[in-house]
């Protein structure tokens, strides 16, 4: 089979120039807006944006602590126009640059200081979450099977808080609750034995709460021994969950971290690549879990490949293969689908032409 073209940022007609040349400037607004920044930092702001629409790509200043990656990670991309860019590549860059812009690394008042911060603190403080998680309190300690329906599309659906999604999307049509694969059974099967659970965070907020849910019944029910859980380092794609996201989602719930629950970053997390591209020593960490749940949208990219793949693409000919059972538990939010049969993508096509990056469906899918 022949492996498809990479999704380049300038593609006209394409979900990726969308991105860039929708969602990105109401972005920086928002940014440009959250904090009282200096007219230095706000000019860096709408530098980048208009380096990113119409330049050339810059590299990092000298004295970025992660010049080092970058550099690796480079593929020939800095002094490229960035519509040439690959998709995946060059939105990963545009956060990273975001953060050089305000300061984030430098020492000074701004060092670490989160310019998504004001988004994520709204999303928590939206007192629709409490009926919205009420059902929690219901869940038992059982292995029972509806249960872990219920826990599974929770952390699918989950999968639509995603502010920076939110910024280009209109809300439309009424999301769905509709999985277009749905390999519950075979999670279930995975677990049989009950072993060592990796679960890979997209967003935080409504997000990892329900993945927070999610990782706390499995061991509840004794199907996971302990749940690794795994995190962005620095802010990245406005809503990903880094520690302190974890902390509050935690506090939101009103239950704190299970001791058997271990947060882990990893500079890979932020990196521009797709999991083909795992460095050996988070490869091993990942390889020595029963399960791996990769949540989210990007996560998806990643373990497939953001290609231009035929939708009926079998997932076992796409997803990389991890040296470890892999669930991806995503809705739909870029041209990104392998694994759907004929029928199914013709009745979507027929009726939501959006379909792929409407945010409205959710897959559950194995490899």
């Amino acid at each position: 089979m022949l492996t498809p073209p990479e999704l380049l940022v300038g593609t006209p007609g394409r979900y990726a120039r969308e991105v860039f040349h929708q969602r990105h400037p109401t972005l920086i607004d928002r940014v440009a807006a959250a904090h009282p920044y200096t007219t230095a930092q706000r000019a860096a702001l709408g530098a980048l944006l208009d380096e990113s629409l119409t330049g050339e790509i810059r590299p990092l200043p000298g004295d970025a602590p992660d010049l080092a990656d970058w550099a690796a990670w480079d593929r020939g991309q800095v002094g490229r126009p960035w519509a040439d860019a690959p998709f995946l590549w060059a939105e990963s860059y545009f956060y990273r640059r975001i953060l050089d812009a305000v300061d984030y690394f430098r020492p000074g008042p701004w060092h670490g200081v989160d310019p998504f911060r004001p988004m994520k603190d709204a999303e928590l403080a939206d007192p629709s979450l409490d009926s919205d998680f009420g059902w929690v309190a219901s869940l038992g300690r059982e292995r029972d099977e509806a249960d872990l329906a219920t826990v599974v599309r929770a952390a699918v659906f989950g999968n639509r808080a995603d502010i920076s999604f939110r910024l280009q999307e209109p809300a439309g049509d009424a999301p769905t609750d509709e999985l277009l694969v749905d390999d519950t059974a075979w999670l279930r099967a995975a677990l049989s034995e009950p072993g060592p659970v990796c679960l890979i965070a997209d967003n935080g907020g409504r997000e990892v709460m329900a993945d927070l849910v999610l990782a706390n019944w499995l061991l509840d029910t004794g199907l996971a021994t302990r749940v690794t859980l795994h995190v962005k380092p620095a802010p990245y794609y406005v809503s990903d969950a880094t520690a302190s996201d974890v902390d509050a989602a935690c506090a939101r719930l009103g239950r704190p971290l299970d001791a058997r629950v271990a947060v882990r970053t990893h500079s890979f997390w932020c990196a521009p690549l797709a999991f083909g591209d795992l460095p050996a020593d988070l490869r091993a960490d990942l390889a020595g879990h029963r399960l791996v749940v990769a949540k989210g949208d990007l996560n998806y990219r990643r373990l497939v490949g953001d290609r231009d793949w035929d939708p009926t693409t079998p997932v076992r000919a796409a997803a990389t293969d991890l040296g470890v059972p892999v669930v991806a538990l995503r809705t739909c939010k870029s041209e990104v689908v392998v694994g759907l049969d004929a029928a199914t993508v013709a009745r979507l096509d027929a009726a939501e032409p959006r379909w792929r990056v409407s945010g409205r469906h959710g897959m559950a899918q194995a490899r």
